[in-house]
């Protein structure tokens, strides 16, 4: 049932509706791991990884790291992926799991990025669902793409928003058992194959344009919102981001700083960094507050940090805000010649372009520092929770 590059697997955990209670008995345990009824659930396996050895891969000792759980529409943020579990554990269809393995070298050359795995899974998904009988309206599915091992490999699942009853015996009608034919699974296979080998030089050519528009377009509203700022702000007053004199304008800074972000990769992927290192500390938070039965969103960080981070890019905006008007003062003199006068503005854009440049880089750095003092906060206190707890000895 292989093709020479692509491995899937695919299995079924059947609805506990209507079933007996000795077969619910049996059968809970692996329902309760796919519908996220337990501590340990599917989907924070198919986010995050996993150290354990799941279903049909073998690990090699590794960490298994994912590039995130994503669905028809991207990735899922924090609401989507609790909607998500919500839905789990409510349904009462079948849900199928399943793993699309790669060859070595065909996967580190066609499917190792997200952007591939996402453009596969939307694309196939749908008439692998039409194939089973299934219709894709209907079904909500979910996926990984997991790259710490030799094998890249997608974890995925769906399941049926309605039920479909298909199944008439003398009790009437029962819920689908979830058996798919060997015909649609070899198919499927077949399917992705040649549509990664398509994806290969399709990816680059939409990317690229795609890229290009974009990129364009977020730094035409990054320069805007920034020259906006330029001609709006006071000229005297404490310029600070958390002064009185800069509050009513701390949303058009903010504005900059978004604006800013979207129009660099660098500056966007170091946030995402940042942002999924506090977001899986505040979820080992929201466990420990469970455990003691507390406000279970008692002492998060994100929100915390995320406020000091805009805090911090605020006041480095105001900074080079300050520069800009220094260098345009230089050319603040009336004239009637159209030709000088269209010169001066000339060289005004080239000041404001020249520090939006500045500005990126200086962003970027201070991202870059937040993290590091954000990680060392956390040994500090670590180290001090050990020698509380008498593991390691303060003359050390």
């Amino acid at each position: 049932m292989s093709v020479p590059n692509v491995n899937l697997f695919l299995n079924y955990v059947e609805s506990l509706a209507g079933k007996d209670r000795e077969y619910i008995k049996d059968n809970i345990e692996q329902r309760s791991f796919y519908s996220c009824n337990k501590n340990f659930d599917y989907v924070g396996y198919v986010n995050k990884g996993s150290k354990e050895q799941l279903d049909y891969i073998s690990y090699s000792g590794n960490n298994e790291k994912s590039l995130g759980i994503f669905n028809e529409n991207g990735l899922l943020n924090e609401n989507d992926i609790k909607e998500l579990r919500n839905k789990l554990r409510t349904t009462k269809s079948v849900i199928w799991h399943g793993v699309i393995s790669f060859t070595e070298d065909f996967g580190n050359r066609y499917c190792d990025t997200y952007e591939k795995a996402y453009n596969l899974m939307k694309t196939e998904l749908p008439r692998f669902f039409k194939n089973a009988g299934l219709s894709a309206k209907n079904i909500i599915w979910y996926a990984g793409l997991h790259t710490n091992t030799d094998n890249k490999h997608i974890h995925f699942s769906f399941f049926e928003k309605e039920p479909m009853q298909r199944i008439r015996d003398k009790e009437g009608v029962q819920f689908s058992k979830g058996h798919i034919a060997v015909g649609v699974m070899r198919k499927f296979k077949k399917s992705i194959e040649v549509k990664l080998l398509d994806l290969s030089s399709e990816i680059v050519k939409k990317r690229t344009s795609i890229t290009t528009a974009f990129r364009q377009l977020e730094r035409e509203m990054f320069v805007k919102n920034l020259n906006e700022l330029v001609e709006i702000l006071p000229l005297s007053g404490r310029m600070s981001y958390d002064s009185k004199d800069i509050e009513k304008y701390r949303r058009k800074i903010d504005n900059v700083v978004n604006s800013m972000i979207m129009s660099n990769a660098s500056l966007r992927q170091k946030l995402n960094d940042f942002d999924v290192v506090v977001s899986r500390i505040d979820d080992e938070i929201r466990n420990i507050n469970k455990r003691m039965k507390q406000d279970e969103n008692k002492n998060l960080l994100k929100e915390k940090y995320k406020l000091d981070l805009y805090r911090r890019l605020g006041n480095i905006v105001l900074s080079v805000v300050k520069d800009i008007r220094k260098e345009h003062r230089k050319f603040n003199y009336d004239t009637k010649k159209r030709l000088v006068q269209k010169r001066l503005d000339k060289a005004k854009r080239r000041a404001l372009f020249k520090n939006c440049e500045r500005l990126n880089y200086l962003s970027t750095q201070e991202v870059i520092n937040a993290f590091e003092e954000f990680l060392h906060k956390l040994d500090e206190a670590n180290y001090k929770r050990l020698q509380e707890e008498g593991v390691i000895s303060e003359s050390l």
